[in-house]
């Protein structure tokens, strides 16, 4: 078993920036504490520097780190924020209320710091705040006690209280709130009655003057307590620190008096005041001009003064991704975000005359993707004598599903080099999936009928596929099948011989068409047939997968930090319509119940990893679904312009290059 700082949940901790002030040298010693409180009024920003793109010929003292960015639709204010590109541009000037590490899991001693593993190394994690989970079994509430730092200020200098986070959960929580932040979904105790929807419509109660919910215990101290318990909620609970003295009215903030800065049911006030991001994070906002957005270093920043004293994020207008290297290369910006797809690694490997994705051009770091691809089996449809949960069913499926799964990183590369092959159905970069150090790690459907590791790793391609058809023919005998010299001669009762597999158009350029196309060759092999139904629209499919119509398919899933087995394995229950919601393999299995509620429900991570490991092993044993490989993206930086080695190692989809921006330093 993993140890525990594998374990947790998560949403990406993005690092912050915040509006205007004066630059610094980018040396000063990250122990130094933030200046003495300003006048917010008082903050004017530092004239511009004028430095080209990328700082060609220019002292490096004024070099701007220059960062590829989508078009924008410049709704810079935090309260506002809805479009992805926007919200990056807000997410780099605010500091978030949690820190989380680089598997997605909830560090909970972020003010005195935390040494986790990752990929065979250790990584410090500081942050904003600590964090206390308190369960109450009889009660079914969860109260999540947050202790906020002592030396953060804002880029003014005036200090951050636990005001401002209570402003700031007001806020996010309020009935007029539009935007992206999800802490006003989060079931806390009076927010109902706070908004003056408790019962029904036509019985509305007078609403409450606070949230029951959100209690302030200390200058620096909040408890939050919901209903029941969710990992997820951790997620909706990391929202930006905002300012009151900012964007809301001080002198109508009064906690006993049930008044948080601004009108309840109504928070245009914060939207009008001012469309810009101010915050607590190493950078200050400056402003937008001509599709650049500009920053500068913020002395005041609690880990210190950034290496590098000039940001800007800069728009890329209807760019590919082989125009955005050409752009890198030219100067035009310093770091770009792409797939990491065959053309563009063929291309920075070739010009880095090293064959590797970092070298004399390109400093390439690739990293794994939240979505992961597999092939599903529809349980019912792929059965023996009308059994999907029989033993017979079973090994039906897991003669599928080698035949499937046999050659799936050579199949992979000739389509998408950068990609990772799985042996789990979920993204291997969440906590809740077994990883390759551990104990109980299993490659996927490697076992013959009588337990022996079917594959050895000097095998070629053609012996793999011969070692496939052997292992799978075993199968088919216990499935009931007879089977003479690898062939099948005889069914069981009312099982077919042909089976249809539906691959999507968007699948075909990402490997799966080439291994659907591979195991119908070795279905033929062993004397049944694979029908290919190619290109079939997303529509069509899931139309049949709804409908249960659909036997073999080629999915895509995105992975949620904890997974998301409630939606996707769970049994159908009429009283909550998110089980089984995307249970398109039609499993039913009280079991399995059990284990995704229980884990979705318990605190204690020991315990919870101990479920989910039971968890991913009844999928597997069910054989309905086939993991295949994860997408993998590409940070790409100019190795002409960035020292490299002062950039973030190992990044990830909860911790990217940004979250320690501040010790990037330019060349």
């Amino acid at each position: 078993m993993r140890h525990l700082w594998k374990k947790g949940l998560a949403l990406a901790l993005i690092v912050c920036v915040s509006v205007s002030g004066t630059g610094c040298s980018g040396n000063k010693d990250k122990k130094d504490k933030p200046a003495a409180t300003e006048d917010v009024s008082s903050e004017k920003a530092t004239t511009l520097p004028k430095v080209e793109a990328g700082g060609k010929g220019k002292d490096k003292s004024d070099v701007p780190l220059v960062v590829a960015c989508d078009t924008l639709d410049k709704q810079f204010n935090p309260f506002a924020v809805t479009g992805k590109a926007d919200q990056r541009v807000v997410d780099l000037t605010q500091l978030r209320l949690l820190t989380f590490d680089r598997e997605g899991a909830v560090v909970k001693h972020a003010i005195q710091g935390e040494k986790r593993r990752f990929n065979g190394d250790s990584f410090q994690y500081e942050g904003s705040a600590n964090i206390k989970i308190r369960r109450d079994q009889k009660k079914d509430i969860t109260s999540y006690i947050i202790t906020l730092r002592k030396d953060l200020t804002f880029s003014d200098g005036s200090p951050v209280t636990i005001d401002d986070v209570i402003f700031s959960m007001y806020a996010f929580a309020d009935s007029s709130y539009k935007g992206a932040e999800t802490f006003g979904s989060l079931p806390i105790l009076g927010l109902e009655q706070y908004r003056g929807v408790s019962g029904a419509e036509k019985e509305r109660k007078k609403s409450s003057i606070d949230i029951e919910g959100i209690e302030k215990l200390a200058d620096y101290k909040v408890k939050v307590t919901v209903k029941g318990y969710d990992r997820n909620a951790l997620m909706s609970l990391n929202i930006p620190i905002c300012s009151l003295q900012f964007y809301g009215n001080k002198k109508e903030f009064n906690v006993l008096a049930g008044s948080f800065g601004f009108k309840k049911g109504d928070i245009s006030s914060l939207i009008k005041k001012k469309n810009a991001p101010f915050g607590a994070g190493p950078y200050r906002y400056i402003k937008y001009e001509k599709g650049i957005v500009y920053y500068e270093a913020n002395e005041k920043y609690y880990r210190g003064c950034p290496e590098t004293a000039f940001i800007q994020l800069k728009e890329v207008k209807g760019s590919s991704d082989v125009q955005k290297l050409e752009a890198l290369t030219n100067g035009d910006f310093d770091v770009v975000d792409m797939s990491a797809s065959n053309s563009v690694m063929d291309i920075i490997t070739e010009e880095n005359s090293s064959g590797k994705l970092t070298g004399r051009v390109y400093g390439g770091k690739l990293w794994d993707g939240d979505y992961y691809h597999y092939i599903g089996m529809n349980a019912r449809e792929v059965c023996v004598d009308g059994k999907p949960d029989s033993t017979r069913s079973k090994n039906l499926r897991k003669a599928f599903a080698i035949l499937f799964s046999c050659n799936r990183g050579n199949m992979v590369e000739i389509s998408q080099k950068g990609a990772a092959v799985i042996d789990y159905p979920a993204s291997r970069i969440s906590w809740s999936v077994p990883q390759e150090e551990d104990e109980e790690y299993q490659q996927a459907f490697n076992k013959d009928i009588d337990g022996n590791v079917i594959y050895n790793s000097n095998m070629s391609v053609d012996e793999r596929a011969q070692a496939a058809c052997k292992a799978a023919a075993g199968y088919l005998k216990k499935a009931g099948f007879k089977v003479k010299k690898g062939v099948v001669t005889e069914m069981p009762e009312n099982t077919q011989k042909k089976y249809v597999i539906y691959i999507p158009g968007d699948t075909q350029e990402q490997g799966m068409l080439t291994i659907a196309r591979n195991a119908q060759k070795l279905f033929r092999q062993i004397g049944l047939k694979l029908e290919l139904r190619e290109g079939c629209s997303k529509k069509k499919l899931t139309r049949h997968l709804q409908k249960g119509t659909a036997q073999i398919w080629c999915g895509k899933e995105e992975t949620s930090v904890n997974g998301d087995m409630y939606a996707m394995y769970h049994s159908h229950l009429k009283k909550d319509k998110k089980a089984g919601s995307r249970n398109y393999f039609r499993i039913k299995d009280s079991d399995l119940d059990e284990y995704i509620e229980d884990s979705m429900h318990t605190v204690q991570l020991k315990k919870s990893i101990s479920l989910y490991a039971q968890s991913y092993e009844k999928i597997m044993d069910w054989a309905v679904e086939v993991p295949v490989y994860q997408e993998r993206n590409l940070t790409v930086f100019s190795t002409a312009r960035v020292n490299l080695e002062t950039v973030a190692q190992d990044i990830s989809p909860y911790y990217d290059w940004t979250q320690d921006i501040e010790l990037v330093e330019m060349k």
